[in-house]
């Protein structure tokens, strides 16, 4: 079993700041947990079908994942996608672990670095200035076959597309990506701290002239005004409420 890389929440650059081996495009969460995008950039994406080989066009069970890239290019290549197996054999900056992008991790890439000048917020090529720009004229394959069908998901990189399907004979663009889990720890609380509100006595709360008779010291009924700290007044609701935070 291949063991995931974690990073801390804490760790995260801003979207399109460098990140192992790449750019930070932003979360996704699927299985469970969050999880980091990473985009190779620009100098690392390919034009290629999403399957050139002779024959019937495939139905790959294992390539059906909306989120999970990683597993969709795994099955891909384990039917004989020369891209899939091509972009998982690569090394970028050092860096191993890359995949053809779910249609939802492509999502990621659209909705977030695209409003960033280096990736062509406008449609600009390099030569224009946005370095990190989708070249392909703007059309991506995902790594999500359809379900049931002889085709799979593809993106245009501009703001306002949306993905569609396409045969996978077609040549589109490749932009591979990664992705590193994020850890769960820097989330965990002591228990006294998540408290269900279902769990709460919040009878004193039900109180309606015990809560009038607080809020009338605070608020001036007929100006509409606020009188005193808000702590004091949420001290107050908190002792009706039994304690509750």
């Amino acid at each position: 079993m291949i063991k995931r890389r974690t990073i801390n929440p804490a760790a995260l650059p801003a979207v399109g700041q460098p990140l192992a081996g790449g750019f930070f495009a932003g979360r996704i969460f699927f299985d469970g947990a969050e999880h980091a995008v990473i985009d190779a950039g620009r100098d690392f994406e390919v034009a290629a079908h999403w399957w050139q080989e002779e024959g019937p066009r495939p139905r790959i069970r294992g390539a059906t994942s909306r989120f999970d890239g990683m597993a969709n290019t795994r099955a891909m290549a384990a039917e004989g996608s020369a891209i899939a197996r091509k972009v998982l054999d690569m090394n970028i900056r050092g860096t191993w672990g890359w995949h053809i992008p779910s249609v939802e991790e492509l999502q990621v890439l659209r909705c977030n670095l695209l409003q960033l000048p280096d990736w062509g917020r406008s449609g600009l090529t390099p030569e224009r200035g946005a370095a990190q720009s989708f070249g392909c004229a703007h059309d991506y394959w995902s790594s999500t076959q359809k379900d049931n069908a002889a085709t799979a998901w593809c993106l245009h990189m501009l703001p306002w597309c949306v993905p569609d399907t396409n045969w996978v004979s077609k040549v589109k663009g490749i932009r591979p990506v990664r992705t590193l889990l994020i850890s769960q720890d820097a989330f965990t609380h002591a228990p006294s701290t998540d408290v269900p509100l279902t769990e709460a006595d919040l009878r004193g709360l039900a109180n309606q002239q015990a809560v009038a008779t607080v809020l009338e010291r605070f608020v001036n009924e007929d100006a509409g005004r606020f009188y005193g700290r808000a702590d004091a007044l949420v001290a107050e609701l908190a002792a009706l409420a039994g304690g509750w935070p």
